[in-house]
């Protein structure tokens, strides 16, 4: 002890220390570790945090610096990423969801999820499964990944990612390279950015929509930073007993802002309308005068109306298709039916909202509505083109429009095609192609018909639904296999872009 020195020294107090420590304590410790990635502020907090608990309970001083809370968080992550990955090794299947991002570097990183089924459960689980530095762009990284961690490539079932050149051309794309690997491999272009590239295609070729995002732009640049006008606008809400809402900006990435900026714009006309007379009259001022021409105007008026209407539905599909366990067929049947509800404001008859009737008939003019109904037709038109009909292809006999048909239902031999096909292209994850061939024909002819009454009287009535009780029915069991890999499939790749 007389020859060590001062470092040796406080390491053997530190030591002593942590001898000294009771579980309990090393498990506040830990506890800790976790609310500050939970809560998600720097690890440098963990040490505030470890004071602040220090005050009320007995912890060990030794190992409450930020270099243990990354120790004790690396321990934790082992620990759950090794019961993870071996969930997802024992999966019969599973989808890869990839997002490709640069880090402050520079260096491109791709985040990986993956979906799949414990063998023991029915649930579905999206999880986060590592972050790679890619080199080029090619699927090295990704067959390297599998390899070092021991998953089985034969085991992916779909490829999902934003729909980048990169990730889904025809030739030199991930998933083309992956496919001559894995021929039974599915590509998914992501649903949510799908519909985004639908509105933002038909917001483009509409000069109206130009005009109303224009007139948007001016109006947040009113108020978003002076604090003055802000106030007078209040004032006036008051008075006029209003419920307004902050004016929102408009952003690039993505089309909810402009939701999110028609609706204030909805709620606060007819105050901004009035604040806008009122400054025109006291010093005639250009923006407030551009505003109020563009306000009064009628056409604008009701094209403003519709559009908040039409981009309502369109949020709340954007919020179900980037849900993370949403499948390919549950994705395209609530694309298509939006699609069809938007078909109202179309045709000879057109069927607008209650209040965008009585909008439109307090004028004494016509309105002319013949833009703002271009735009729906085209937002129609490109979604349509985003979500063809034969996009499902095989997995088409498992929608629930297919069970209800009376053709389909007098039909025994309807599906049989399907499920050959199915059975031919998944051949290399069972066992006799020829034997489950025959036992799929068999089970799907009982199957739809079962499943026809079960929707009749409204026991299931989503496709999650139907898998769930497909699953526990042991004479469809090679049907469920079938179906598994469908239930696998994820149609978003949005926890990817949340991940960065």
């Amino acid at each position: 002890m007389l020859t060590e020195s001062k470092e040796e020294r406080e390491m053997r107090k530190e030591i002593a220390q942590r001898q000294q420590a009771t579980p309990d304590e090393v498990k506040i410790l830990i506890d800790n570790v976790l609310l500050a990635i939970k809560i998600n502020p720097s690890m440098l907090s963990v040490q505030d945090i470890h004071d602040h608990v220090g005050k009320y309970v007995k912890i060990p001083e030794s190992w409450r610096s930020k270099n243990y809370a990354f120790e004790f968080s690396e321990c934790v992550n082992s620990v759950v990423k090794t019961e993870m990955f071996t969930e997802i090794k024992n999966a019969a299947y599973h989808t890869l969801i990839v997002d490709e991002s640069t880090d402050i570097s520079v260096s491109k990183l791709l985040i990986l999820y993956m979906k799949y089924r414990n063998e023991n459960e029915s649930i579905y689980k999206t999880v986060f499964a590592g972050i790679l530095k890619i080199i080029a762009c090619d699927s090295l990284s990704i067959q390297n990944f599998y390899i070092e961690n021991g998953f089985d490539l034969n085991k992916m079932v779909m490829f999902t990612s934003d729909g980048a050149l990169v990730m889904l051309g025809k030739r030199k794309g991930v998933a083309a390279l992956l496919r001559q690997l894995i021929p039974h491999l599915s590509e998914q272009h992501c649903v949510a950015l799908r519909e985004d590239l639908g509105l933002d295609d038909a917001w483009k070729n509409i000069p109206l929509m130009k005009e109303i995002e224009t007139l948007l732009r001016t109006v947040y640049t009113i108020f978003c930073r002076s604090s003055v006008k802000k106030a007078k606008f209040e004032e006036l809400a008051k008075a006029a007993d209003a419920d307004v809402i902050a004016f929102r900006p408009l952003h690039e990435v993505r089309w909810l802002s402009r939701h999110f900026a028609v609706n204030a714009l909805v709620k606060n006309y007819d105050v901004f309308l009035q604040y806008c007379q009122e400054k025109v009259e006291e010093d005639n001022d250009p923006v407030h005068r551009y505003c109020l021409e563009k306000l009064s105007k009628p056409e604008l008026h009701v094209a403003i109306g519709i559009l908040n209407n039409v981009l309502a539905e369109l949020a709340e599909l954007t919020k179900i298709l980037q849900r993370s366990v949403l499948s390919t067929v549950e994705a395209f049947q609530f694309a298509k039916a939006k699609i069809k509800k938007r078909s109202q404001y179309l045709g000879e008859n057109k069927h607008f909202l209650e209040e965008t009737s009585i909008l439109i008939s307090s004028f004494k003019v016509p309105v002319n509505t013949t833009s703002i109904i271009k735009f729906i037709q085209q937002v129609c038109d490109h979604m349509d083109s985003l979500f063809p009909d034969d996009e499902l292809k095989d997995w088409s006999v498992f929608e629930k429009d297919c069970f209800c048909a009376i053709a389909n239902q007098e039909e025994y031999s309807f599906g049989h095609e399907q499920m050959k096909s199915l059975a031919t292209r998944y051949c290399l994850l069972q066992k006799d192609e020829d034997i489950l061939k025959s036992d799929l024909c068999k089970q799907y002819s009982e199957f739809k018909i079962l499943i026809n009454e079960k929707l009749k009287c409204g026991s299931l009535t989503t496709f999650s639904d139907i898998l769930a009780f497909t699953q526990q029915q042991d004479h469809l069991n090679k049907l469920f296999l079938i179906m598994d890999i469908c239930g696998t499939f994820q149609v978003s790749s949005e926890d990817s872009e949340r991940g960065f």
